[in-house]
């Protein structure tokens, strides 16, 4: 009888938990997710910076914001990408300034807006193949290669030139990349060119890593590269695609800015690399590979970015922008630990 009356309560079926409202969902993304703390954050932070000076929601100053921002959210976008796959890329900064007085170099000699845009592009893509080439071929640590990349490509771009490059090409379309706009909307206002090309390349990279193949592949090299080799990924290809695409959108980044500045500067970049790694890493990815989003990497570099913007506006000292960027990776890295240590994997 004993037994039978535990075999009933074995067969007994188990009650499942209810599904949560919509409200019940948004409400536990909100308040308990990294991304939505950081949009509470970011919001927090605009409203204080509304009250404190009224210039923030100027058309002006949220103009000259988001086209700084999307520099950044650029080069993000590709060093997301690769920080899923368990690596990194230093060398981003010293690429704004390399890449820039290669790019403007080359259109002062051609006179070609295309040409200048490919050139920057082609050079981007070779320094990021040199990049996999010495992580993935000789075995060393991504993060001791590209800090010698870092100092390699700076060292090149005061070889090229010893003081700034400037516009000598006069061409109109040049500025307008930096610097226009592509419309005018009734409340948003004006819309820059450098957001409208952030904006695409995030719907296309966030398409790539949540539905295709190769998406996956990323999150898998980064999570476990044993176990996605065995599975028949090729780990070495997956990584140097994603070492190329993120030098690539550094490389693009870069030409945004010396459009914005009409020149090319050989002391461009300094701290840049910080700011795009330590937005990555508190968007919720980490240096441990197999994790991250777009969307937390989005919200992070606005959050970052008009922090910086508060500071200027506020009167506050230029050196705490620097200040607050190592502090942002330590954050980040204190919340990696955390999450590892509720997950069991350290």
């Amino acid at each position: 009888m004993k037994s039978e009356s535990l075999g009933a309560l074995e067969n007994k079926p188990r009650l499942r938990r209810a599904p949560d409202s919509p409200v019940t969902a948004a409400g536990r993304w909100l308040f308990l997710s990294q991304e939505g703390i950081l949009l509470l954050t970011l919001i927090a932070l605009c409203v204080v910076l509304a009250i404190r000076s009224p210039v923030f929601v100027s058309e002006r100053n949220i103009f000259v914001l988001l086209s700084q921002i999307s520099m950044t959210m650029i080069a993000a976008i590709g060093m997301t990408l690769l920080i899923i796959a368990r690596e990194v890329d230093l060398s981003v900064g010293s690429m704004q300034a390399f890449v820039g007085v290669i790019a403007m170099q080359t259109l002062n000699a051609t006179g070609d807006l295309a040409t200048g845009i490919l050139v920057a592009l082609l050079v981007g893509a070779l320094i990021g193949l040199i990049n996999a080439g010495l992580t993935l071929g000789l075995g060393i640590n991504s993060f001791i290669v590209t800090l010698a990349m870092f100092s390699v490509v700076r060292g090149l771009a005061y070889t090229f030139t010893d003081a700034a490059v400037q516009n000598e090409h006069k061409i109109d379309a040049f500025r307008a990349i930096g610097t226009g706009f592509i419309v005018e909307l009734p409340v948003v206002g004006r819309v820059p060119w450098p957001v409208i090309i952030t904006a695409l390349l995030f719907a296309i990279f966030a398409m790539i890593l949540s539905r295709t193949t190769f998406g996956r592949y990323i999150y898998a090299v980064g999570g476990n590269p044993r176990a996605a080799e065995l599975s028949g990924v090729r780990v070495n290809l997956v990584k140097t695609l994603c070492f190329v695409i993120t030098s690539v959108l550094a490389a693009l980044s870069a030409f945004i800015l010396i459009s914005r500045m009409n020149s090319g500067q050989n002391n461009a970049g300094f701290g840049f690399e910080l700011q795009v790694i330590g937005a990555v890493l508190l968007g919720g990815a980490s240096l441990f590979g197999g994790q991250g989003t777009l969307t937390g990497t989005l919200l992070a570099v606005l959050l970052l970015g008009t922090l910086n913007n508060g500071i200027v506006l506020l009167g506050i000292n230029s050196s705490w922008q620097v200040a607050v960027n190592g502090l942002v990776i330590l954050v980040a890295i204190f919340l990696d630990a955390r999450r590892r240590r509720a997950t069991g994997e350290v």
